[in-house]
């Protein structure tokens, strides 16, 4: 354990898959409990490692977006200092008022502006699988294939599953597990543009997402309130809402120009 101030602790990584318990499982602690335990990030914390009432973690592979959890906003604000690197913090919604003037306060504007993130399970089989005849399973057969996508070379402690369509020798559509805890699976999609409105991106999701009902664990589907394809495919395989966050982003204030009257 490593100390930044009498009250913020920098985690070390030992306290990570403490932390990990620490924040329990759940559709929104599913990403940050994998990074945690994967220790692909870094992550701050006040009071106990066992029982922290704040803790903010941050993915090395993307740390533009770090994960807040807790329950002590004041103890929260206190750590967002600490945190380099980020364009915005993805909150709990019970959190927001209490944080807001520390985020804007960290980049010298008392503007924000805010984005909702909706979370869903599927936590019943898929009715009527949407299938696409360009669309399978990757195995490590497609080797090739996969090394070249970003996403699917992540420190982690568990072999990904991916699903994706093949053109010309190239992924143009893909659904992969994203982030694993013992009970959740997050699942992310993308499809190269000229190839959207296919079905290609459903068709794939399905597979990954009936794998990992396979092994016992519930697939996650978390999506921007304002992405609308996302939000079509997680309702066209049975996702059900299950909670909200906000992305809290900062807005430079715009200087206006002063005038002289003469």
């Amino acid at each position: 354990m490593e100390y930044t101030s009498a009250r913020v602790h920098v985690a070390s990584p030992e306290d990570m898959p403490i932390l990990a318990a620490a924040i329990g499982e759940s559709p929104e602690t599913v990403i940050s409990h994998h990074l945690l335990t994967s220790r692909a990030c870094n992550a701050w914390y006040v009071g106990d490692v066992r029982q922290p009432r704040g803790l903010i973690v941050q993915a090395h592979a993307f740390p533009a977006e770090p994960n807040i959890h807790g329950f002590d906003a004041e103890d929260i604000a206190g750590i967002i200092p600490y945190v380099d690197e980020w364009d915005t913090f993805c909150t709990p919604l019970h959190l927001v008022e209490g944080i807001e003037r520390a985020v804007t306060a960290a980049r010298d504007t008392t503007s924000l502006r805010t984005v909702t993130d909706i979370y869903h399970v599927l936590d019943s089989p898929i009715v009527d699988i949407p299938t696409h005849p360009q669309v399978r399973l990757l195995t490590d057969d497609d080797a090739m294939l996969t090394m070249m996508i970003d996403e699917l070379q992540q420190t982690s402690a568990y072999k990904p599953i991916v699903a994706g369509a093949v053109s010309d020798g190239e992924i143009v559509s893909l659904a992969h597990t994203f982030a694993w805890s013992p009970l959740y699976v997050d699942i992310g999609v993308t499809t190269h543009e000229q190839f959207r409105g296919q079905g290609m991106a459903t068709a794939a999701a399905a597979i990954v997402a009936t794998e990992v009902q396979k092994r016992g664990k519930i697939p996650v589907w978390s999506t921007g309130a304002h992405n609308e394809p996302s939000l079509r495919i997680a309702a066209r395989l049975g996702f059900r809402e299950t909670s909200r966050r906000l992305y809290l982003i900062p807005v430079e204030e715009q200087l206006v120009p002063m005038t002289h009257e003469h």
